[in-house]
């Protein structure tokens, strides 16, 4: 069993592998021949990118005490940062900020902070539970599920 957010987050990122490897052996099998191979040099080119955010989504929602930069943050108006890409156009610039803002306010209607000991207050004391058994020190989520990689 992982005690450190470290280990933690190496046993999170197996469990994604896994996870994604199924889910691609089962694609595949419903695929037609040319379907397979445009599907399989999409997935060369976008296993890269998904391989680097693993450890990072780690870090941000199970091993930052206060949630910073998530959508969990102490504090009305604090957002979670958008990426470059969105940024640059002002219309969906906009829009995804006005989406923040209305997660944020069903999240935590008139709180001002939706954490308990570093864990979102709606998440089952057994899911929280397991989560630090297993070495992560925050649960930045809204919800696990049972098969999730963070259990």
């Amino acid at each position: 069993m992982p005690k450190t957010c470290k280990q933690f987050c190496k046993a999170y990122q197996k469990k994604t592998i896994k996870l994604l490897n199924s889910l691609d052996t089962n694609l595949m099998k419903t695929l037609t021949p040319a379907n397979k191979k445009k599907y399989k040099a999409y997935r060369a080119k976008s296993r890269k990118a998904v391989l680097k955010k693993i450890p990072r989504e780690c870090k941000m929602y199970y091993c930052n005490k206060t949630c910073k930069n998530t959508l969990f943050e102490a504090g009305k108006n604090k957002y979670p940062p958008l990426p470059k890409v969105l940024t640059s156009n002002k219309k969906l610039k906009a829009l995804m900020t006005n989406i923040d803002k209305q997660n944020k306010k069903v999240l935590f209607g008139d709180k001002d902070n939706v954490l308990k000991d570093g864990f979102y207050e709606k998440l089952s004391p057994q899911k929280v539970k397991r989560l630090k058994q297993n070495g992560a020190t925050s649960g930045c989520v809204q919800m696990l599920s049972t098969d999730s990689p963070a259990l």
